[in-house]
């Protein structure tokens, strides 16, 4: 009776052998070969996104950059330096800043002179520490100011080749002041011609 079941057991066990080897077929060589056309599809951009793509503008897919830079204004500053130092002078400078409307800052000791004919403006200041003006244009209570030793006269403008064009703001007021009884110095407190005032301008054209 076992001969007889034997060929029966041995076909069954090949039926299983047969069904496992398709199955591992299957899984192993089938289905990777349907999956690669559908990850090419995914990865493939579509023609409507390829399109649009194309037809964005390339400033709307780059970060913008401004191309204005901020400008920052530059600044001049001239002295005047009294010969002789006195009450006469104070006075005199009170009432040119009065008559020129300036306006005193009490915290930084220093008067603002609105914009001239070019539109620049001025600032002026004590050229000895601490830096401080007294408010030349009133008067003091305790009686007089003392002497003024000499000023700075600080001219901001955008760029240099600006004021070099166009001097007459800064160049007109530190006359005037200097015409009260001193010598105009440069930025570092040397004396300087009027050749060289000029030429100092000149160098901006």
């Amino acid at each position: 009776m076992s001969t007889t079941y034997l060929p029966l057991l041995l076909a069954g066990i090949a039926v299983v052998l047969g069904l496992i080897s398709v199955v591992l077929f299957y899984k192993v060589v089938i289905a990777p070969r349907k999956a690669e056309p559908s990850s090419q599809q995914a990865s493939t951009p579509s023609p409507t996104s390829s399109a649009e793509q194309a037809d964005t503008p390339s400033y709307q897919r780059q970060p913008k950059t401004s191309s204005k830079q901020s400008k920052k204004p530059t600044q001049q500053c001239l002295f005047v330096m009294f010969d002789a130092p006195s009450q006469a002078i104070n006075q005199a400078l009170g009432e040119m800043l009065a008559a020129k409307n300036a306006f005193y800052e009490a915290e930084l000791g220093a008067f603002h002179l609105p914009p001239g004919p070019q539109g620049y403006p001025i600032m002026l200041a004590s050229a000895t520490s601490p830096g401080k003006l007294p408010p030349l244009h009133k008067e003091h209570k305790e009686g007089e100011h003392t002497p003024v030793q000499g000023v700075s006269i600080l001219i901001r403008f955008l760029n240099t080749r600006k004021v070099s064009r166009n001097p007459e703001d800064l160049t007109t007021f530190t006359h005037e002041v200097a015409a009260l009884g001193g010598k105009i110095l440069d930025a570092k407190r040397k004396p300087i011609t009027e050749e060289s005032l000029a030429a100092m301008y000149r160098d901006g054209d």
